[in-house]
């Protein structure tokens, strides 16, 4: 089950990667005269290069949804929020260039991290959840945490790159919450059909914060480069993630001193791999424009 999940999550890894190549692609077109959320989010809706995207990130859950049933979430997240590693052939292709050495070593320490967590951390498989307060309590501290990262975000309004870092949090920890509940929607389908996933509140959890962290990336890539909130969203959603099986699932990791320096060292070779790639993509691309605050709006006119 565990080589069933690590494929499975390989895939959905791979295919997230094309999908955002593409959504992100087609947001930074948008021109100068789309303004908001809503205005971005109608452009985009007339693209087909933007709902291409949008089709490929189905079947890339529908993986992802295939790996969470197969095996832990400590297995299957942080391979799945390493995705940006196959982004690099994805954005290539649509940049018509290849790869540069710069962008093959920062996949080379992104995939050696990647590689030393997952043999250092070897969770335990995990048991059954409950639907109880505990799990409710952590769903909800995790709704409060992107909340408040989206307070943060709104009073920002001269430095997109610090508002889009924010915005960042909000969609890791909202990624972060859609695995862990989808993994207990998986779990309720198993026991008791489509009737306990549409009686319970995980199905809703997946698609409320689903939709919330979609459509928070999209302002994200908006407001600022990919640097600025790509990094912390990978890891942010990976934290939130191991936090949930820890929590909910009982996915115990190897913890003895010696296997928690490993890990946390293969984190920081992750997390540096993953803004290596970001800063390189952001040299292929022009800088992303921010959009005006609502005072600033006013104060022009």
């Amino acid at each position: 089950m565990t080589a069933l999940a690590l494929i499975l999550a390989l895939l959905s890894a791979a295919t997230f990667a094309v999908s955002t190549s593409v959504q992100h692609h087609a947001a930074e077109s948008a021109p100068e005269s789309v303004r908001g959320l809503l205005g971005l989010l109608g452009y985009l809706v007339r693209r087909p290069l933007w709902l291409l995207g949008q089709l490929v990130a189905v079947c890339a859950f529908v993986l992802h949804a295939s790996a969470l049933n197969a095996g832990a979430i400590a297995v299957v997240q942080p391979i799945v929020v390493s995705g940006i590693v196959w982004a690099v052939p994805a954005r290539a292709a649509i940049g018509r260039r290849m790869p540069s050495v710069n962008e093959l070593r920062a996949v080379l320490v992104t995939a050696l991290g990647l590689a030393v967590f997952l043999v250092a951390s070897n969770p335990t498989a995990g048991t059954r959840a409950g639907l109880g307060l505990g799990t409710l309590s952590f769903a909800v501290a995790a709704l409060l945490v992107a909340a408040g990262a989206e307070m943060a975000a709104s009073r920002v309004h001269r430095d997109p790159r610090r508002k889009a870092f924010f915005l960042g949090v909000v969609a890791g920890v909202l990624f972060g919450l859609v695995a862990g509940s989808l993994k207990l929607t998986l779990q309720q389908f198993g026991e008791g059909g489509l009737g306990a996933v549409l009686t319970t509140w995980p199905a809703y959890a997946v698609l409320l914060a689903g939709a919330g962290g979609v459509l928070t990336n999209q302002r994200a890539y908006r407001v600022a480069g990919l640097s600025a909130s790509m990094p912390v969203l990978n890891i942010i959603n990976g934290l939130t993630s191991l936090a949930f099986g820890f929590t909910v699932f009982s996915e115990v990791p190897r913890h003895s001193p010696l296997f928690l320096l490993m890990e946390a060292g293969a984190l920081a070779c992750m997390a540096a791999g993953l803004w290596m790639l970001v800063r390189l993509e952001e040299e292929h691309q022009g800088p992303a424009r921010p959009e005006p605050a609502r005072a600033d709006r006013g104060a022009s006119r």
